[in-house]
């Protein structure tokens, strides 16, 4: 998978920008952040605001906050903070509404909203078009998407959605782990799918209940009732292990069950590699 959107514009900058969002709407539209990045530049185009007796900062209007080349987009922004032990402005939690959209040159992200719990360093977006999109793949979903920051995962609930070109993976939960690369940031490397699987490459489709997918190897893991279509031809099993790369594919047999396939005179090359 390509440099993924959740460390360059989610993860790398955009956990830089949102933890002094605050501070930057309190004192003006650019914070001077020597040392830690450049300024941060925050525009509104009707107010932003200090409510000292709720602890939160509120930045109202078609708002834009800037930060090198991340853009966090969104009508509203709240920044809900907390002093410390020794006096000094603590942001607990970040929330942007209606209509987010964080972008980098990497990736972008977009939903109706957005938390960013910093204790937990975490990002959970709902709403509008959910989806993540990188280079390569666009990742959507119905319910939620979640962004770890400290583990390097992300999240996508409810009809989640992975497209490359030809290639697809749906699931109700798909989970994407994250490991770095030659060029210093993140890609998405697994997969983990639960839940009215399907795997689609060209004219194969594999539907199941749980697995994962290497985007990388490209193979891919389907358990649990296991249906396999290539083109005119089905096979049906517990667990199918596939090589899409190669083009290759086979179907395991449960304990007590029996692997079973109908294969249309013609089209023998597309049965299972032994």
């Amino acid at each position: 998978m390509p440099t993924s959107v959740y460390k360059s514009p989610m993860n790398r900058a955009a956990l830089a920008i949102l933890p002094v969002l605050a501070s930057a709407a309190a004192w003006g539209f650019e914070l001077d952040l020597a040392g830690a990045g450049g300024p941060l530049q925050i525009q509104a185009s009707r107010s932003i605001e200090w409510r000292r007796d709720e602890n939160v900062y509120i930045a109202d209007g078609n708002v834009r906050a800037e930060r090198g080349g991340l853009v966090l987009e969104a009508e509203m922004v709240r920044a809900h903070y907390r002093p410390d032990e020794e006096g000094k402005t603590q942001v607990d939690r970040i929330e942007a509404l209606g209509g987010v959209t964080i972008s980098s040159p990497d990736g972008t992200a977009n939903g109706g909203e957005a938390t960013y719990d910093l204790n937990r360093s975490l990002i959970v977006m709902r709403g509008g078009d959910l989806a993540l999109r990188t280079a390569e793949y666009r990742i959507t979903a119905r319910g939620s998407l979640e962004l770890h920051q400290n583990e390097n995962y992300a999240v996508a609930r409810g009809a989640a959605r992975a497209v490359r070109a030809e290639e697809s993976v749906s699931a109700e939960t798909m989970v994407l782990r994250f490991e770095d690369t030659d060029e210093g940031g993140l890609a998405a490397r697994r997969l983990e799918v639960f839940g009215q699987v399907e795997v689609r490459s060209g004219e194969n489709i594999v539907t199941g209940e749980r697995g994962f997918y290497d985007t990388k190897a490209l193979t891919a893991e389907i358990c649990g009732n296991v249906r396999l279509q290539q083109g005119p031809n089905r096979m049906a099993g517990e667990c199918a292990e596939l090589d899409l790369a190669k083009g290759r594919s086979r179907l395991v047999a449960g304990a007590g069950q029996r692997v079973s396939g109908l294969f249309e005179p013609g089209e023998t090359d597309l049965a299972p590699a032994q």
